[in-house]
């Protein structure tokens, strides 16, 4: 340390103290819990957050996806069938859970019903919900049925 003073060291090396505290500071405790978490617990929690208040309605769509074929059409009938009212959210995530069929909403995003929508599926997934047309129940269970027509 070429002509420094031991003031000078002295004064550095509380500087890099003083920078590290502030840096630590800095940091969101949650990262730390984040980072020393339980990852297997963090990742069951994690799947099921998305479909908290709707537990049954992924089991239900992975039998829906088991029963029907890629390119087949499916209608979905939800309790609440308002699209912000939770439609969407019911269409979406059938849409992920039945990626390669084409899942048909029975409401717009204007609430607007779609009848035609109704009548050009091949299944209904009706998930607690009563379908009253007559058609041939293919499953039911985890709180819906799957009708074919």
């Amino acid at each position: 340390m070429h002509g420094d003073t031991t003031d000078t060291v002295m004064r550095r090396r509380i500087a890099f103290v003083v920078f590290v505290v502030i840096a630590l500071l800095a940091i969101d405790p949650s990262l730390f819990r984040i980072a020393l978490a339980n990852r297997a617990a963090m990742h069951a929690a994690m799947t099921h957050y998305p479909d908290r208040g709707w537990d049954a309605y992924p089991a239900f769509l992975e039998q829906v996806r088991a029963r029907t074929k890629p390119g087949e059409s499916v209608a979905l009938v939800i309790p609440a069938m308002r699209w912000d009212g939770g439609y969407s959210y019911a269409y979406y995530r059938a849409s992920y859970f039945l990626a390669g069929r084409e899942v048909l909403p029975l409401v717009d995003r204007d609430d607007v019903p779609q009848p035609g929508n109704f009548a050009r599926a091949k299944y209904v997934a009706a998930w607690r919900r009563d379908v009253q047309p007559p058609m041939r129940v293919v499953w039911s269970g985890d709180g819906g049925t799957l009708l074919e027509r």
